[in-house]
């Protein structure tokens, strides 16, 4: 059914799949280098050759196709400085790379990006889930993530913990690339879901012993939850889940062995039972076979529920794929797509209804552009990943005809900017006992035969809200009004890029339903003017030159264009700003603003911060802070005079994090900031017309998100900045008494255009 359903189409006929033997005019060879170690190339093999042979089949009445020859590399053996300078740099007579597969480990993946970034040759990663490492190329469109990052899946983790009722959570992780992204990410997705983490995490290295970790976090438990009953052992309660991720897959039987040597001890000196949960790099053939006979549980990635993937794969081969197999099907099917598209249309590369250039070379569009535009399409017919589905893939992509993808993964749905980051990913959980059995499948927005992380959260809050337990969403009036105050404390050409952001949020809060009565914009206002302007004397721009062109609202626009001032920034002193936000109106200060207990207020701020109290009050030689403290007071005389329906702060600093702290515990507040406390946030649009950074990316992704996806969730743009915004950690704060970020809408703060 699958297969008569990818070739149905109103407007065409089915593609022909009598098996004949045509001789093509033209072959074209694209050679992809496949980076992986040994026992993955081994468990992958069925799929890549099952993959090379629909490619071939679906291509069979075509006179002109594309050959995919494979030329493999052991990841644990290469040096990847020597590869990736081969692979981008091939010697006279050597055939060139077109495209490569891997690596498997997100550890070895940005080496082979940083080479691959100055030929743009498409790195297809099926398996690099670092949330470090997807935010870091986040914007790099050679850099192709067939897997959510592993913020996704610790948030399946969670999910599942607090969908059982477990209360406690505890990590084991290695530290490198692979295990930081759930060492960053646990705390905050175990608060969202109410979970207790205990214990802390502890740093897994081959050789460690854990029995005193294992035994501490059995004290906190007992320590947190006196009141709950210890001899429950036969049960089959489970106290604390026990987080192990590793990306050295050998350790987990190590880790368990452990854990298995020391349960009936805590059992009987504290009364707790563990269940250890396993990350994505545990499920291999491998490392599922030496853990028969233990009991855990696990989450890992998988083909779409609803696509017959497994299945199919299950009546071939005679067992269930391993992780991954799904995502490296899909990743050679869409090159070949990609190849196809660019042998219809070799000249012209069309994404978003806007052709492909580059202002550096290689100046045309590559492969990896024409890939793009497959998965950017949303017309045409829908085709599916078996072999009928590709056939009619191939054959409107050789005629230069649109058509909408769906792999072994699910739909092919890419982030909408750059197309390069996959954005939903089901994930099976399993439990081990003697064998592996299938207990969900997850993703966050849920299928027919997939559960919604984002529904069991609303429908676990909504439970404890009818109950009267643990509401965090406040019982709030109807929205009146919505208020803004846009404040960049900086005075020099150099930082020309914070009163750059300071007028395109201006833009944005004009474009949804704010007059000028109801914003204060507070900049020194002299870079339209200034002489080293004179080029565009009068305008300011916050994105001139982009690597690549794409329909963006802002690009070439003059953001100082009918923006109406309220206060240079020389002209006022850090108490102003209580007066402004209080609404004390004076003769100096004749323009506050005036909310009340049925409005919203939005701040904006962008400036430089220092490493004590965050945002400075002056240019980045500024020896004055504005102060956590003040920032602190003048928010909470707000909550207590009922000056806020609710508030959303978005601060665009170095060490912006501390503002957020002084935040946490005011309700109805919710605190964006472009780094945490403890760090500097980075500048990274540069022009070289101006000799200037213009923005930075937490801005222009937040303008982005507004102006393109009006009804997105709180949580989701966090997610988005999290992983726009290079060199700085985006953090979110005091969503546990703001309300469901899950749900509600940054909308409330910004009106349909």
């Amino acid at each position: 059914m699958l297969a008569f359903a990818a070739c149905s189409d109103s407007s065409d006929s089915p593609v022909d799949l009598t098996p004949i033997e045509p001789v093509p005019d033209q072959v074209d060879t694209i050679n992809v280098d496949v980076i992986l170690p040994l026992d993955i190339q081994r468990q992958w093999q069925n799929t890549i050759d099952w993959a090379l042979e629909n490619i071939t089949a679906a291509q069979h009445i075509q006179k002109h196709q594309v050959y995919l020859r494979l030329r493999y590399h052991d990841e644990d053996a290469v040096d990847f400085d020597n590869l990736g300078y081969a692979l981008t740099h091939p010697k006279k007579g050597e055939d060139t790379c077109h495209a490569i597969i891997g690596p498997y480990h997100s550890d070895n993946a940005q080496a082979i990006l940083n080479y691959a970034q100055s030929k743009r040759l498409p790195v297809v990663m099926p398996t690099c889930t670092s949330a470090e490492l997807q935010r870091i190329n986040a914007r790099n469109t050679y850099a192709w993530f067939f897997t959510e990052s592993d913020i996704t899946q610790t948030e399946m983790m969670m999910t599942t913990c607090q969908f059982v009722g477990v209360k406690a959570v505890s990590l084991i992780y290695t530290d490198d690339t692979y295990g930081r992204s759930f060492y960053d990410w646990m705390p905050f997705f175990a608060t969202e879901h109410s979970l207790k983490i205990v214990g802390g995490s502890a740093v897994y290295k081959k050789g460690v012993d854990l029995r005193d970790y294992l035994t501490g976090v059995a004290r906190e438990f007992r320590e947190a939850y006196p009141d709950i009953e210890a001899d429950r052992i036969e049960d089959d309660n489970t106290d604390v889940v026990l987080v192990v991720a590793l990306s050295d897959a050998t350790g987990y039987k190590d880790v368990l062995d452990q854990l298995a040597s020391i349960t009936t001890d805590l059992a009987e000196d504290y009364g707790v039972v563990f269940i250890p949960m396993l990350s994505d790099t545990s499920f291999s053939e491998d490392v599922l076979e030496s853990l028969k006979g233990a009991t855990c549980l696990g989450v890992t990635p998988t083909a779409s529920n609803v696509m017959g993937f497994t299945a199919t794969y299950k009546s071939r081969f005679g067992k269930i794929p391993s992780y991954g197999a799904a995502q490296v099907y899909d990743a050679l099917t869409l090159i070949a797509l990609g190849a196809a598209y660019q042998v219809a249309s070799p000249n012209e590369c069309i994404i978003d209804d806007m052709p492909v250039v580059y202002n550096e070379r290689p100046f045309e569009a590559g492969l990896t552009d024409y890939m793009r535009s497959v998965v950017a399409s949303w017309d045409g017919p829908n085709t599916t990943w078996d072999k009928a589905g590709l056939a009619t893939a191939f054959k409107y992509l050789f005629q230069n005809k649109p058509v909408h993808v769906s792999g072994a993964t699910g739909t092919l749905d890419f982030d909408d900017l750059y197309n390069t980051s996959i954005l939903q990913t089901t994930y099976e959980l399993w439990v081990m006992n003697d064998e592996v059995i299938p207990l969900a499948y997850l993703s966050t927005g849920g299928s027919s035969t997939e559960t919604s992380t984002t529904q069991i959260w609303q429908q676990k809050k909504q439970y404890e809200q009818e109950i009267g337990q643990d509401a965090i969403t406040s019982w709030l009036p109807e929205r009146d009004e919505c208020w803004a105050v846009v404040v960049s404390p900086s005075t020099t050409w150099a930082n020309y890029r914070h009163q750059a952001d300071a007028f395109a949020m201006y833009q944005t809060l004009r474009q949804h339903g704010y007059d000028d009565d109801h914003i204060v914009l507070i900049v020194e206002d002299n870079l339209a003017s200034n002489p080293r302007n004179a080029k565009f004397d009068g305008k300011i721009f916050v994105e001139r030159e982009t690597q690549i062109v794409t329909y963006d609202p802002l690009v070439n626009e003059d953001v100082r264009a009918g923006c109406v001032v309220d206060y240079h920034f020389s002209d006022l002193k850090p108490e102003d700003i209580a007066d402004i936000l209080l609404g004390r109106e004076s003769e100096r200060l004749p323009h506050v603003i005036h909310s009340d207990g049925d409005d919203n207020v939005f701040f904006f701020w962008s400036g430089h911060g220092g490493a004590l109290e965050g945002p400075l009050w002056g240019n980045e030689n500024s020896t004055v802070y504005f102060g956590t403290e003040r920032i602190k007071n003048i928010v909470q005389e707000m909550a207590d005079e009922s000056q806020f329906r609710r508030m959303m702060l978005a601060i665009e600093t170095c060490f912006s994090g501390k503002w957020g702290e002084a935040l946490t515990d005011i309700p109805n507040v919710i605190v964006l900031t472009a780094a945490n406390p403890y760090e500097t946030s980075k500048a990274d649009m540069h022009s070289a017309e101006l000799g200037v950074y213009l923005s930075n990316a937490f801005a222009r992704t937040f303008r982005r998100q507004i102006n393109t996806n009006f009804e997105i969730t709180i949580y989701n743009l966090y997610k988005e900045l999290a992983k726009t915004t290079n060199g700085s950690h985006v953090s979110m704060y005091n969503q546990q008494n703001y309300g469901n970020v899950y749900t509600e809408l940054v909308n409330d703060f910004f009106s349909e255009e």
